[in-house]
């Protein structure tokens, strides 16, 4: 998982909190990506070591921490991280073999700060998350898109492209520059709040 030259590196951050059986898939998938150049940090629980101790010893790194607090998690999980991007994933996500490939691919092309993904229910079938938009009152407004091309749409004033926490990857300089996820939003409104603060800071 070292990084060639000329390749962008990840860092795959999970927090996870009292989901080890979850997380254990998680990991699974995690382990099958199609990527060279990726390190994984879980930040959880005494249920997220033992699923690290099961299925990701010695390739995944664990961060203890046991508050309800994702955003905090995550900032923890940042600070243990080396990788120049930070790509983020829930603890009961499934990513596709070519969801890092997707990302760097997006970053690249379009040199933006961040990027997204659509994520599919847990059916594998629906959507529960597809292109949106959001303001300054947390409200998403659906973002129509051709094709499945890497873009970056023109954006309204006070509305920035919505990060989706299961889905996003986001440059390591970027997230300094806005100081990280604000624990203040523990759990609901972290990643509307994440994708503002980028949009304003440009």
């Amino acid at each position: 998982m070292n990084a060639p030259g000329g390749t962008l590196r990840f860092s795959v951050i999970v927090a996870s909190r009292r989901r080890g059986r979850s997380l254990k898939r998680t990991l699974r998938a995690v382990r099958q990506l199609d990527h060279s150049a990726f390190e994984v940090i879980v930040v959880g629980d005494e249920a997220a070591r033992s699923a690290v101790d099961e299925v990701g010893a010695g390739w995944v790194r664990f961060v203890a921490f046991d508050e309800p607090n994702l955003s905090a998690a995550r900032n923890l999980g940042i600070s243990a991280s080396a990788g120049e991007i930070c790509a983020f994933l829930d603890d009961d996500a499934i990513p596709e073999p070519t969801w890092l490939a997707h990302h760097q691919e997006a970053l690249i092309t379009r040199d933006a700060a961040a990027s997204v993904g659509y994520v599919r229910g847990p059916d594998g079938i629906g959507f529960q998350s597809r292109a949106a938009l959001v303001d300054h009152e947390a409200e998403t407004h659906e973002l129509a898109l051709i094709g499945d091309n890497p873009c970056v749409p023109e954006l309204p004033s006070g509305r920035a492209v919505k990060l989706v926490g299961t889905n996003m990857a986001v440059r390591r300089d970027a997230l300094a520059a806005v100081g990280g996820f604000d624990p203040a939003y523990r759990y609901f409104l972290d990643d509307a709040d994440i994708s503002l603060r980028l949009r304003l800071a440009g």
